[in-house]
């Protein structure tokens, strides 16, 4: 919802928000917790697009099924939404489709408002397959802001930005992080989604101090906060939602949430990657963690951040005559980097300055482990079959010159397409593969249009598929003969060892 100047300011709309309390972004399984302890979570944050299916065979097509929504909306809790597909950093819009989906979701689940990430995942030409910092420029703000306004009237709730983590060094062309945030937030009159673990993880790895970020922007603008754990990885302090938050963040929390008066809900976030290592019990633990941070809240007025008067972004996104080789636009530094992250070298002046920087290289790494993911999610048995004939680090060989030669997918089912389509085109082949991947894919066309399917083998499958569930190869050679498997939308896809929830929540690091 783009606010009106002549009805309701954008101080009316961020005081005049519910009050909703600790959150978690919601995952499957996530149900027994709040029926076990119905009093440890008050919000649940849904991500529409890890509920969405796109069709392998038509790029673009999403496959949005009704009663997933009115599953949701039956859950206990308020509901919040968070977009994770149409990004508002960048100068390419997202996907079209997307809009009144999202749309349609936020009314099914009488969200009161919606947030999306300040970061970039499309050029003209690809998907980046990661979130990427936005360029902090004039130009960039230009860009941004009409980007919010466009996504906020398709909404039409109040909107607000989630400030982003940057794995790449502070530069002298670009204006300071909390500084960025505030004028984008002055100009687009929206409200920030403070993500205090970004932000603190930024702080790690050599960007902003929290301290000064929080100085920068404005803290009435700030209705939702989330917090989440990380990890270190190659010198990086990571983003990964991955289990208990750092006592620093926490300290951090403690201090600033007494200052943020339009505090509306508190978001804890964990990747359901984690759930083997981090269980439920724990996530409850950390939901009462939150919950003293809640209770922190003060309803009188406070200190307001402004706006700093130093801020002077220089025309057109030009830097200083001292550093005049790092002139250039938005289109130009998407184009750069979402090229470097993904395995290309443009011979260009950008990439020219980003690639010395390390935090491209780490940027590298998770795309790769995601996009790994994201095919072992979706033909689990046929890649397990792989690694257990030609050992992981072959199997790995084989994914680098994919990823090589294909850019990334958004979606998990058209990712792990893409990679059978190249191992269909490089002609491999492998005793039983073939009749794996049919399999699998079999169950996952039943899965988009509910039609049966059935799979016909001259061996008995079962040993085979069993097996590889198991994570083992089969002992022994199969009982010759004419077999048949019928896949039904209601069953029996689960004797694939296919974890349709692992699927549908492939998505991104965010």
């Amino acid at each position: 919802m783009v606010i009106d100047p002549g009805t309701r300011s954008i101080e009316d709309v961020s005081a005049g928000l519910p009050d909703l309390g600790v959150g978690v972004v919601y995952f499957s399984g996530l149900e027994s917790l709040l029926e076990a302890h119905p009093e440890t979570i008050d919000v649940l944050e849904i991500e529409p697009q890890t509920t969405w299916l796109e069709r392998p065979d038509r790029p673009g097509e999403i496959v949005v099924r009704p009663e997933v929504n009115q599953y949701l909306a039956s859950l206990p809790c308020s509901k919040l939404v968070h977009s994770v597909g149409t990004p508002i950093g960048g100068s390419v819009a997202g996907i079209e489709m997307q809009l009144p989906l999202l749309r349609e979701c936020i009314q099914a689940l009488r969200a009161p408002w919606a947030s999306e990430h300040l970061a970039f995942n499309l050029t003209p030409d690809f998907f980046t397959g990661f979130f990427l910092p936005p360029r902090q420029t004039e130009a960039g703000l230009a860009v941004y802001e009409a980007a919010i306004r466009k996504l906020a009237a398709a909404v039409e709730v109040p909107f607000a930005f989630e400030t982003g983590v940057n794995y790449l060094q502070p530069r002298s062309d670009e204006i300071a992080d909390g500084d960025f945030v505030a004028e984008l937030a002055r100009r687009a009159e929206c409200g920030i989604l403070l993500d205090l673990h970004n932000v603190y993880c930024n702080q790690v790895n050599g960007r902003q101090s929290v301290e000064k970020f929080l100085q920068q922007i404005q803290l009435d603008r700030v209705w939702e906060m989330h917090v989440a754990g990380g990890f270190e990885l190659r010198g990086y302090w990571l983003d990964a939602h991955s289990g208990s938050m750092p006592d620093a963040m926490m300290a951090i929390a403690r201090e600033i949430i007494p200052h943020l008066p339009n505090l509306k809900a508190i978001v804890f976030e964990l990747f359901t990657s984690f759930l083997p290592s981090f269980p439920l019990e724990a996530v409850r633990q950390e939901c009462e963690r939150v919950r003293e941070l809640w209770e922190l809240r003060k309803s009188a007025t406070v200190m307001r951040a402004s706006v700093k008067a130093s801020l002077s972004p220089r025309p057109n996104g030009k830097h200083s005559s001292d550093d005049r080789s790092c002139a250039y636009e938005v289109v130009d530094w998407e184009n750069a980097l979402g090229s470097l992250v993904i395995g290309r070298n443009p011979p260009d002046a950008v990439a020219q300055q980003l690639v010395i920087d390390q935090g491209v290289v780490l940027m590298q790494l998770l795309i790769k482990e995601f996009r790994a993911s994201m095919v072992v999610s979706v033909y689990r048995l046929s890649c397990r079959l792989m690694m257990l004939v030609l050992t992981p680090d072959v199997f790995r060989a084989i994914l680098e010159d994919f990823w090589s030669r294909i850019p990334p997918r958004q979606y998990a089912a058209a990712e792990a397409e893409a990679f059978m389509d190249y191992l269909s085109q490089k002609g491999f082949h492998m005793p039983q593969l073939d009749k794996v991947i049919e399999f699998e894919r079999a169950a996952m066309q039943v899965v988009f249009d509910d039609k049966p399917r059935v799979v016909k083998f001259t061996a008995d499958p079962f040993p085979m598929l069993r097996s590889l569930a198991e994570g083992r190869l089969p002992e022994g050679l199969p009982e010759l003969g004419d077999y048949e498997i019928e896949l039904k939308p209601e069953g029996p896809i689960t004797i694939s060892g296919i974890d349709m929830d692992r699927v549908r929540g492939a998505f991104p690091f965010h």
